[in-house]
C-alpha cells in the first residue's frame, strides 16, 4: 500500500509539471489554433538558461523562477509578431511546417552553444519531504507546487479577468470579437507570448530534476502532444487533468512494466480515450 500510495503522489507531482507546459500549448492552439511545435524547445531554453544562471553566473534558483519566463514571453511575443502571425489563416499544414523549423532551429543553436552533454544543477533542491509517511523529492514538490499554482491562477486570469474574457472572445468568435472592439492582434500576441512563458517556467522548474540538453524538448513535447489529445484540444482545465492523470499512468506503467514500455501505456491510454471519445475528456471543436 505504501508503495502504491509512493507511486501515486510522484505521478501526481510529474502531471503537474507536464500541466504547465499543455496549459501553454493548448492556449496558443486555443485562440489561434496553431499547432506549436517549437514548444519543446521553448522548454528546453528555460532548462538550459536556468543551468547557466544558476552554475553558471552562480545566481540564486529562485531569480530564474522570475527572469527565464520573463525572457521568454518576450521571445514568444518577438516570434508571434514576425512569424507566427504571418500562418494563422493559412492552412494548418503551414503553422506545422514554420514551428517545426523554429523547432530545428533552436535546437542547433542550443548545440552550438551548450554542445550535446547533459547539464545538471548540482545540490540545488535535493533534500526530501514526508507526505503521509511517504519521502517526496523536495525539486519535485517545488515543482509542482509552482506549476500548478501557476496553472491554475492563469485559469482564474482567464474566467474572471476582462483581458481573460477576451482571449476567450478571441478563442470562441475571432470575427464577432473583432467586431466587438476587441483587438485580435494584440490578444493573439499576449496569448503567444503566455504560452511560451509558461513553457520556459516548465524548464526551469525541471532543470533541478533532469540534467538538460539541447535536444530534451523533443522529448517532453511528445508526452505534452499525449496530454493534449487526452483532455482535448482547445480545453484548459481539460490539459490540467489530462497532465495529472499521464503522470499517474506513466509512473505506475513504469514501475509495473519497465520504463520503456510504461511510457507506451501513456500512448495506449490516449488511444483508448480517442476511441471513446474523439475529441479527448473536455475538448471543444476546431473551428473551420
Amino acid at each position: 500500500m505504501k508503495t502504491l500510495l509512493e507511486l501515486l503522489l510522484n505521478g501526481i507531482l510529474l502531471g503537474g509539471v507536464y500541466a504547465l507546459m499543455a496549459c501553454g500549448l493548448n492556449l496558443i492552439f486555443g485562440v489561434m489554433r496553431v499547432i506549436n511545435f517549437a514548444h519543446g524547445e521553448f522548454l528546453t531554453i528555460g532548462a538550459l538558461a536556468t543551468y547557466s544562471l544558476c552554475v553558471t553566473f552562480k545566481l540564486p534558483f529562485w531569480m530564474a523562477l522570475l527572469v527565464v519566463p520573463a525572457v521568454m514571453a518576450v521571445l514568444g511575443y518577438a516570434m508571434q509578431v514576425t512569424l507566427i502571425a504571418r500562418v494563422i489563416n493559412a492552412p494548418m499544414i503551414m503553422s506545422l511546417l514554420l514551428t517545426y523549423a523554429l523547432s530545428t532551429v533552436l535546437v542547433n543553436i542550443g548545440l552550438y552553444i551548450y554542445g550535446g552533454g547533459f547539464k545538471g544543477i548540482p545540490g540545488l533542491l535535493t533534500g526530501s519531504v514526508q507526505v503521509m509517511g511517504v519521502g517526496l523529492s523536495e525539486a519535485r514538490l517545488v515543482a509542482f507546487g509552482v506549476a500548478l499554482g501557476v496553472s491554475l491562477a492563469v485559469f482564474a486570469f482567464l474566467k474572471k479577468s476582462l483581458f481573460g474574457k477576451a482571449i476567450r472572445a478571441v478563442s470562441q468568435e475571432p470575427e464577432i470579437a473583432s467586431i466587438s472592439g476587441i483587438s485580435v492582434e494584440r490578444v493573439r500576441n499576449a496569448t503567444f507570448a503566455l504560452g511560451a512563458a509558461m513553457a520556459g517556467l516548465a524548464g526551469v522548474l525541471i532543470a533541478p530534476i533532469y540534467a538538460a540538453d539541447p535536444q530534451m524538448g523533443s522529448r517532453f513535447l511528445i508526452k505534452v502532444f499525449a496530454v493534449v489529445v487526452i483532455g482535448g484540444m482547445g480545453s484548459y482545465g481539460g490539459a490540467i487533468a489530462g497532465a495529472l492523470l499521464l503522470g499517474v499512468v506513466e509512473v505506475l506503467g513504469g514501475y509495473a512494466f519497465g520504463q520503456m514500455a510504461g511510457s507506451a501505456v501513456v500512448y495506449l491510454v490516449m488511444i483508448a480515450v480517442l476511441l471513446v471519445r474523439p475529441r479527448g475528456l473536455f475538448g471543444v471543436g476546431v473551428r473551420a
